[in-house]
């Protein structure tokens, strides 16, 4: 009787193990399967267009639709001059607060209020694009439609506007699906899109995709752009971040992508 009991305990753990390795497998196999590869377009058509409603479309073949009426976070006009071209002002390294965290905060202010200071195009395109893509879906209604709203995201992504940076971030960290191009175009746009990924890393689920992108784009910002970054690095990211993984290390079912993400962000910051 002791044999039997004993032999069913084991069989009874073998199979808790099974369930909790499925379990992580499948964690991973959802986040690794976020970032997949766009349909290749013709091969006449290998630049300047994109995927709308299954089809090839120039990338000024929709142009003139505006959308409907501008939403209020983005009725803006374009800015006359060459905003471009906006320089950073004297003492940027030293702004307002004696406190380092303070400051660190002063910086972040002061980029998500000049967004243009790192370069980028007010593009009349962007608000348009904005309006049909905010709020972010929740879900795709068939492939058509995750091709037609991946197609938007990426046209959005090739016009190097920064007033965009919000709807990109928006989409990747909570929409239904992940666009490589956007995910390149956030990581070279520099500083900007900082101040729109920091709530990420504030997340009550640390194994959302918003903390993994948060932390894939902030660690290659954050190191290559350490010089205007400074004090937010070391003040403001790095704490979120280590945060962030030492609550994914202590869940008793850790999701590994995450993890991984965050690691690897750490480090680079810390070199």
């Amino acid at each position: 009787m002791k044999i039997k009991t004993l032999i069913s305990g084991i069989c009874i753990l073998l199979a808790i193990c099974l369930a909790i390795y499925f379990f992580a497998e499948w964690q991973k196999a959802r986040f690794d399967a976020a970032l997949p590869v766009p349909p290749a377009p013709p091969a006449e058509e290998q630049t300047g267009g994109h995927w709308h409603d299954g089809e090839w479309h120039a990338d000024d073949a929709h142009d003139n639709d505006t959308g409907g009426e501008l939403i209020p976070s983005v009725d803006w006009q374009p800015s006359t001059g060459r905003p471009h071209e906006a320089a950073k002002p004297e003492g940027f390294d030293k702004l307002d607060a004696e406190d380092p965290v303070a400051k660190a905060w002063a910086k972040v202010d002061y980029i998500a209020d000049n967004p243009f200071a790192w370069g980028g195009n007010a593009d009349p395109r962007t608000a348009a694009l904005v309006q049909q893509l905010m709020p972010p879906i929740m879900y795709f209604e068939s492939e058509a439609h995750a091709e037609e709203i991946l197609g938007l995201l990426d046209k959005l992504a090739r016009l190097q506007d920064p007033r965009a940076i919000e709807t990109l971030v928006v989409n990747m960290c909570e929409g239904p699906g992940s666009s490589r191009l956007v995910l390149e175009t956030l990581g070279s746009m520099g500083p900007p899109v900082v101040p729109y990924l920091l709530p990420y890393l504030e997340a009550e689920d640390e194994s959302s995709m918003g903390v993994f992108i948060a932390a894939k784009i902030l660690g290659q910002t954050g190191a290559q752009h350490r010089a205007d970054l400074d004090g937010i690095v070391e003040h403001i990211i790095l704490p979120k971040l280590e945060k962030q993984l030492e609550k994914a290390l202590a869940n008793p079912f850790p999701t590994e992508s995450p993890i991984r993400a965050m690691k690897e962000a750490i480090a680079r910051l810390k070199r």
